[in-house]
């Protein structure tokens, strides 16, 4: 039972464990940056069509973004465990054991969806009342928020899907099921928002529909692509089984990463809260303006993801030194990519408010001063994520946990309460959330700085399936 990689196809060995590292990350990246740029323009699409509406419109899927995230980010920690033991096992050579990891997270999470739904839709409102929800836009966020969380089901096993192609390096796969997602979901936006073809106008429902209907697409046919095998990984019924020397390793790695990207999301939630206070009009702002840099931000988003892959796989195949490069790689490509957009961001940025809230002045005015503010902190977001992918992939996910903690917790709420409440004005002063984009820009560089140090002095590249088959006797690819 040694650790090889000769039963990988000779087509994907070369690509991850041999060859230019730069090549790998480009070919491995670039289908998940559009991926992610897909996924953005499911947002996108809502913001554009609802601003057609006004801005109590656009506000509810701003408002709803937040605690959906806290939900998906539980379901998402636990997919970055899949991609990390998914790779590392392929590294390995051990394709039964990365059957097994996609089979358990496929039945663990779907599982995990039903029970948010429940509790999602129970608690809708308390929730929205909690974040401070303007009235003016409750009534419309309350409807969004509903239909969203009672559709997770059909989302969450496109994750899975998504984990472990991105894991075993099939990255073009699960950006065709998000291409044929995309396309239903731009196609039936105006058609249900704005009650085209005879059908009834359903507004902020409609927005919400589409997306739960394309969503469900994507996971009918991810899931159907793992059970028939063709794109590298089978899952079988009895991969589904669950596999109680597998899941405490899901655990290990999955856990860290969900309350890390779970406390941020809460965090988030909180500074929702402050930026409600502000009222619609930087709502409105602050919204676009995430939006627009989440598009920006997605080559960085998916050169992290490759080197996820050839970290993990690299380190399934004992190759330490390559996987190390492969980081290093990352980190000067991104600086390329990122860099030279984020000067154009900064200088532009009121032209986008323009394109979403036409007739708006107020959130143009608002969104001129915001984005020139936010942009350099999205060059250290885009770097930290970069060393996020290189401990993921070694499924060390700890300092990750820490990190996204941090930036939020310790470096971001409490910057921009100083800034915009004592500092400022407050919401009585419209120029006053000025202390919001500057704190956004402090926490971006703080937990950059965070990662680094830890990345320069922790020990972090050792592959955590090799110590887990080694004290785990029996458990091998029967």
């Amino acid at each position: 039972m040694g650790y090889n990689s000769h039963s990988m196809s000779e087509k994907q060995k070369p690509d991850l464990l041999e060859g230019n590292l730069t090549r790998a990350i480009i070919r491995l990246g670039y289908p998940m940056a559009l991926a992610s740029v897909v996924q953005t323009f499911y947002n996108l699409a809502d913001t554009f069509w609802l601003g057609r509406l006004g801005r109590e419109a656009i506000s509810a899927p701003v408002i709803s973004f937040n605690i959906l995230f806290f939900i998906v980010s539980l379901a998402i920690g636990f997919s970055v465990a899949g991609t990390s033991l998914v790779s590392q096992f392929t590294g390995a050579g051990r394709t039964e054991q990365a059957n097994r990891v996609a089979g358990n997270l496929l039945l663990f999470l779907f599982c995990f969806s039903l029970l948010f739904a429940v509790l999602g839709t129970v608690l809708a409102k308390p929730l929205l009342l909690m974040l401070a929800t303007p009235a003016d836009a409750m009534q419309s966020t309350l409807i969004y928020f509903r239909i969203m969380v009672m559709g997770m089901p059909l989302a969450f096993p496109f994750f899975v899907y998504q984990s472990v192609m991105n894991g075993y390096g099939d990255t073009k796969s699960p950006l065709k099921v998000e291409l044929i997602s995309a396309g239903i979901n731009l196609l039936m936006d105006p058609i249900l928002i704005f009650g085209l073809l005879g059908l009834p106008a359903l507004g902020v429902s409609g927005a919400a529909l589409t997306t739960v209907v394309s969503r469900g697409v994507a996971s009918m046919i991810g899931v159907s692509q793992l059970l028939r095998g063709r794109k590298g990984v089978r899952v079988k019924l009895r991969h589904m089984k669950p596999d109680f020397k597998l899941i405490p390793l899901l655990v290990k790695i999955g856990v860290p990463a969900s309350i890390g990207m779970a406390g941020a999301s809460l965090g988030f939630m909180v500074l929702i809260g402050i930026v409600n206070r502000f009222g619609t009009a930087v709502l409105s702002a602050y919204g676009i303006a995430t939006r627009v840099i989440h598009i920006f931000m997605m080559p960085a988003i998916g050169v992290s993801s490759a080197v996820t892959a050839i970290v993990g796989q690299n380190l399934g195949a004992g190759l330490t030194g390559r996987a190390k490069q492969a980081v290093s790689k990352g980190i000067r490509l991104v600086l390329w990519i990122i860099g030279p957009s984020m000067v154009l961001v900064a200088f532009l940025g009121s032209h986008f408010a323009v394109i979403f809230v036409p007739g708006d002045p107020l959130v143009q005015k608002v969104g001129s001063t915001m984005f020139f503010l936010i942009a350099p902190g999205v060059v250290f977001f885009a770097l930290a994520a970069i060393i996020n992918g290189a401990f993921q992939g070694a499924g060390y996910t700890l300092p990750v946990m820490a990190v996204n903690l941090s930036r939020i917790w310790l470096f971001r709420i409490p910057t921009v309460y100083v800034l915009s409440f004592v500092v400022l004005k407050g919401p009585v002063d419209l120029d006053a959330a000025t202390g919001i984009w500057a704190g956004m820009l402090v926490s971006n560089l703080c937990a950059f700085l965070l990662i680094f140090f830890l990345y320069q002095r922790r020990d972090w590249s050792r592959a955590r399936v090799h110590a887990a088959a080694r004290s785990r006797r029996g458990w091998d690819d029967r």
